[in-house]
Parts: C-alpha cells; sequence; structure tokens
C-alpha cells in the first residue's frame, strides 16, 4: 500500500494560529519504501505519524464535521484506505498500518508473553481467531522477531532482557501482518550492538513480512545506512523530500535546521575543504569503498 498525503495541517490548539504543528504537509511514500523521517523535538514527525493509522484523525472524518464552502481540506489515502472519509473501517486500516512508539517495551502489560502479543491480535482482526489460530499467528510473530517460541511464551514479559522485550513488542504490532510498519524511534536507548540488531530485524521484517518500513528517528547515521528516502521536518513544515544520497548534499542547510548530519557527510566535508572530492551515497560501506578507490588512484 502507498501513502498519499496532501496538505496536512493540524493544530493542537485550533484557537491560537502560531500553534500549529503541520502546517501544509504533502508527500507521498511508494509502496515498498524503506522511508526514513527526522526532525528535531517539535518539529511534527510524531504528529505527522499519528495521522497515519488515525490516531489523531482529519477533520473531515469526525463524526460532526461539516464542510464549509471553497476551503480545501487535508487528505489521507492509504491504498485503498480514505482517512478524509468518516466511515472509513479503522479497524481494518489499524491492522494494515501498524505503529511502534518509542521505548513500546514499557507497554507490555500481560502476565505471559503470548497473551501480550495476542492482544493486538484480538483488538484488530478482521474476523474471530480460535484459540488454535491464535496461537499460530502469535508463534508466526515471535518467531519472525527472532524469539524461540517454546522458550518466551509463557514467561512473564517483564523478565526478559531490554532487547527481548522490545522484540516481544513488535512482535505484538506485526501479528496482524500490517502491509506498514512505522516505528518512532526504534534503536533508542540501545547500544551499538543493540542497534545494529534492530535495524538488521527490520530489514528481516521489511523483506518478508511487512511491505513498507517507515522510521523517525534522529541518528542521521541511522537514516542513512538504512533509508531509501528521507522526509526533513522542522517547524511543522516538510522542508526535505529526498533520497539520502542527494539529502546529506545539503549538510550547512540541515545544521542550519539544528540537525545534525552522518559521520561520512562530515568526512566527505572535511575531505572537501582539502581539496579532495569523494562522491558516495554515504552509506559507510559505499564510502569506505569511494575511498579506497580514491587511496588507490592516489599510489
Amino acid at each position: 500500500m502507498y501513502i498519499e498525503v496532501e496538505r496536512l495541517s493540524y493544530s493542537y490548539n485550533p484557537t491560537s494560529p502560531s500553534a500549529y504543528a503541520l502546517k501544509d504537509v504533502s508527500l507521498t511514500i511508494e509502496e515498498g519504501a524503506f522511508f526514513g523521517i527526522i526532525g528535531h523535538t517539535g518539529s511534527g514527525k510524531s504528529t505527522f505519524v499519528q495521522h497515519l493509522n488515525a490516531l489523531i484523525t482529519l477533520p473531515t472524518a469526525e463524526k460532526k464535521f461539516k464542510p464549509k464552502k471553497g476551503v480545501a481540506y487535508p487528505s489521507i489515502r492509504i491504498g485503498d484506505f480514505d482517512l478524509a472519509d468518516k466511515h472509513t473501517d479503522w479497524k481494518a486500516l489499524r491492522s494494515k498500518v501498524g505503529i511502534v512508539f518509542q521505548y513500546p517495551e514499557y507497554q507490555l502489560f500481560a502476565e505471559s508473553v503470548k497473551e501480550d502479543v495476542a492482544f493486538g491480535l484480538k483488538n484488530f482482526s478482521q474476523t474471530p481467531l480460535t484459540p488454535e489460530e491464535t496461537e499460530a499467528h502469535v508463534k508466526e510473530a515471535l518467531t519472525a522477531v527472532g524469539l524461540n517460541y517454546e522458550e518466551v511464551k509463557d514467561a512473564s514479559p517483564f523478565d526478559l532482557s531490554g532487547g527481548q522485550k522490545r522484540r516481544v513488542a513488535i512482535a505484538g504490532v506485526i501479528v496482524t501482518k500490517p502491509e506498514i510498519l512505522v516505528l518512532d524511534e526504534p534503536a533508542a536507548g540501545l547500544d551499538p550492538l543493540g542497534k545494529r540488531e534492530i535495524m538488521g530485524l527490520l530489514h528481516s521484517l521489511h523483506r518478508s513480512w511487512c511491505k513498507t518500513i517507515v522510521i523517525v528517528s534522529h541518528d542521521m547515521d541511522e537514516i542513512g545506512e538504512n533509508c531509501t528516502k528521507v522526509a526533513v521536518f522542522a517547524d511543522g513544515e516538510l522542508k526535505f523530500l529526498l533520497p539520502p544520497s542527494e539529502l546529506f548534499l545539503h549538510d550547512e542547510e540541515l545544521e542550519a535546521l539544528g540537525l545534525d548530519i552522518p559521520t561520512t557527510a562530515k568526512v566527505r566535508r572535511a575531505l572537501k575543504e582539502r581539496g579532495i572530492s569523494v562522491d558516495t551515497d554515504f552509506t559507510s560501506e559505499d564510502f569506505a569503498r569511494q575511498i579506497l578507490a580514491l587511496g588507490g588512484r592516489h599510489v
């Protein structure tokens, strides 16, 4: 499923014109993308993703909405779902667009891992499931996130390691087999090894489970290494919508927005100041390859 957003504005305080969290945002996220969203605190990125499964609804989807003549209202289409339509099946939408919030392990609550994962399935399943069918779906989801079902199914989620808890929380969202998976700071609080493991997990899910992945992150190295396209938010506005290979050429503009740039972009700039040009897509693998090739030319 694709995501198409047009003219999206949102204010947490409609009586204050200066309080807009989003201002006339329009963008498309193609099916199959590994999409990144970046921005400083208060930029509007979290407000944006909460619109994607109608945690925040569009004004036209409100039951008491009455249209005003001549007003161009925002719209969001996700596949066949029209999020501007009050008659949209929100339960079906949320089974297809899963959101994993920051530190999702803090939202675990059930007595056992299998009960925790099954909770989302029971809430969003379009048809009643037998206990056997529920168990099969839970087992599949836990296996998909790299956990041994027999070892963890009856364990209390609170007795697991931090990394295992996060995987259980993700399993609780993907158990409905969403086509789009949105994650807010998926590697937050993890050490470098944990970050690599969680990003490896997301790429595995992208290949075999969820067609489209959207991650919100402040880690520019994480974005540069993993995403196919990136949206940059600042003060509620969409400032850039580019693949990383083009986005990080705008290093000075990104820094002016209060954002960092990847390590590869910093080294590329330092080399450029010394008269050495490096053409790279800003992934560490490609950057190393270009540097080695450059060294060979100077031997």
